[in-house]
């Protein structure tokens, strides 16, 4: 009889544990943010001005409580206008113009994220990294004369950011994070592309 007492015991936390694991999130989880991002270095020297147009969508699958992976893209604006001023060409002498320099960025990169925490907490910080590619349009006008480039370019982005569930089993989760990019650009008056963006957004788990 006692061993008949053990048994069911065992075979209950076995089931409590079960239960307990069950009202935890999907594997599978869908993300969208919005995206504010600082130029810095030799992009900076190009446009110098926060673009506020940007945004990023992203797939991750979860292989545990901590370790994720996945895919993400987004999209990233930068932009700015030189009041009318003379440039000196070695070729064509001085010209007059109004300069307006814009470069657009589209990443597509795979992802690998740590949690630092289980997801049973209120707030679960995490540590990603996107290895992938980035179409980057370079336009820079003078008056109606163009320079441009259009080419795929290796694109890092390491990150560091928390998600907070709406609820403690709640599929629903505020998301933000800092994210540092860098590209090997060198192109026009870029030498190379770097750049921290900040992104705040929601995440949620699929059944």
């Amino acid at each position: 009889m006692k061993k008949i007492r053990i048994w069911m015991l065992i075979f209950a936390g076995c089931f409590a544990t079960k239960a307990v694991s069950a009202q935890f999130r999907p594997p599978l989880s869908v993300d969208a943010n919005y995206s504010i991002t600082q130029p810095l270095g030799s992009l900076k020297d190009y446009t110098n001005k926060t673009s506020f147009r940007g945004w990023g969508a992203g797939i991750q699958y979860m292989l545990n409580d901590q370790w994720a992976v996945g895919v993400r893209s987004g999209y990233q604006d930068f932009y700015e206008r030189i009041p009318r001023a003379v440039y000196h060409d070695p070729q064509q002498g001085d010209i007059s113009a109004v300069q307006t320099r814009t470069l657009q960025v589209v990443p597509i990169q795979a992802t690998v994220s740590y949690s630092f925490l289980k997801q049973d907490k209120p707030v679960i910080p995490y540590a990603m990294v996107g290895i992938g590619t980035a179409q980057m349009k370079y336009e820079k006008y003078w008056g109606e004369f163009v320079e441009e480039d259009n080419s795929w370019r290796f694109l890092l982005s390491p990150e560091v950011g928390i998600n907070v569930p709406f609820g403690k089993a709640s599929p629903l989760m505020f998301n933000a994070n800092v994210r540092y990019n860098y590209a090997p650009y060198n192109v026009g008056d870029i030498t190379s592309f770097n750049t921290i963006q900040g992104n705040i957004g929601l995440k949620l788990h699929l059944n």
